[in-house]
């Protein structure tokens, strides 16, 4: 599939089928922190950067067989939002398929856009991000496109909990040394709970990032959720797949569909898929074999991470 990747186990959203609506790596920012790894082409500008009827067409094939998931989820390599024909894509699933529920992960970019807003309207859950509550921690860490405000990115998310019927679960990705002063924690804890939405989550630093950033311990996300005292807050915590079982040429498909796209630890592959350690172990080897993965490390922990053929 060149389109469709998964279905992996979310963190946050359980079994979650990915859909990439744009290249490697067309995106609004070029975050520090980006698992993908450094933005090649930073733009607002929307257009139809893959195909609405090749990914339909993989979308069908797949979910014609009734497969087991929670969402179907546009992520993947670069901004979703960017993708032209995304509201028509949305309908096309919630006409065809609605016994699935739909997931869009952003950067919040453009959500203040009309055209936006109207495409992701039938989306059940959306998870923008916000990093920074001043320009200057937003320039540094989230690195945007030449104009962009931070005070659009909460602008839009603010339309979109107002005009909207999605449920909206707010990311803050917090950076050592960027976005976790007191200054920056306090600003962005009043963004929190002025927009009110229905969960802020705290994530950090877990995967190699596109530049040399480090994370926070749970210890310091924890404290910073006690500071802020928003109500509906989670700290994004690692979680346990059910066992599958895959024929092993599946299986290195499936591997390479999750490192190309962010690099992961096999044990996190493993519990990603619902496999045994030691299937994830055997891919890998032959995927590097094959010269399609390399093993770098970060934080003294090994991660597998995808070669882009």
């Amino acid at each position: 599939m060149k389109y469709i990747f998964g279905p992996v186990f979310s963190r946050r959203l359980g079994f979650s089928l990915g859909v990439d609506l744009v290249p490697y790596k067309v995106c609004s920012m070029d975050c520090l922190y980006c698992e993908v790894g450094p933005t090649t082409e930073k733009t607002l500008e929307r257009a139809e950067y893959v195909p609405l009827e090749g990914v339909k067409r993989e979308l069908s094939l797949f979910l014609d067989s009734s497969p087991e998931i929670d969402y179907i989820t546009f992520s993947g390599y670069g901004e979703p939002t960017l993708f032209s024909r995304l509201g028509e894509l949305i309908s096309y699933l919630k006409e065809n398929y609605p016994s699935y529920k739909i997931a869009l992960l952003t950067n919040a970019s453009l959500l203040e856009r009309n055209d936006v807003l109207n495409d992701v309207r039938e989306v059940d859950v959306v998870l923008p991000s916000l990093d920074a509550a001043t320009q200057e921690v937003f320039e540094r860490l989230n690195r945007p496109v030449e104009g962009l405000k931070v005070e659009s990115i909460v602008r839009g998310i603010e339309r979109l909990l107002k005009e909207t019927d999605c449920s909206v679960w707010v990311e803050t990705l917090f950076v050592k040394g960027v976005n976790d002063s007191p200054e920056e924690i306090e600003k962005i804890g009043e963004i929190i709970h002025a927009l009110s939405p229905h969960k802020w989550q705290l994530n950090t630093v877990v995967r190699p990032p596109a530049y040399g950033v480090e994370g926070l311990s749970f210890e310091e996300l924890h404290r910073i959720a006690e500071k802020v005292g928003y109500p509906a807050t989670e700290i994004v915590a690692s979680s346990k797949a059910r066992k599958r079982k895959f024929p092993f040429f599946q299986l290195k498909e499936e591997v390479y569909g999750i490192v190309v796209r962010r690099p992961c630890p096999v044990e996190e592959i493993a519990d990603a898929l619902g496999v045994l350690t030691e299937e994830v172990e055997k891919a890998v080897e032959e995927l590097k074999r094959e010269g399609k993965v390399e093993e770098v490390v970060y934080g003294g922990e090994p991660y597998v991470k995808g070669i882009s053929s």
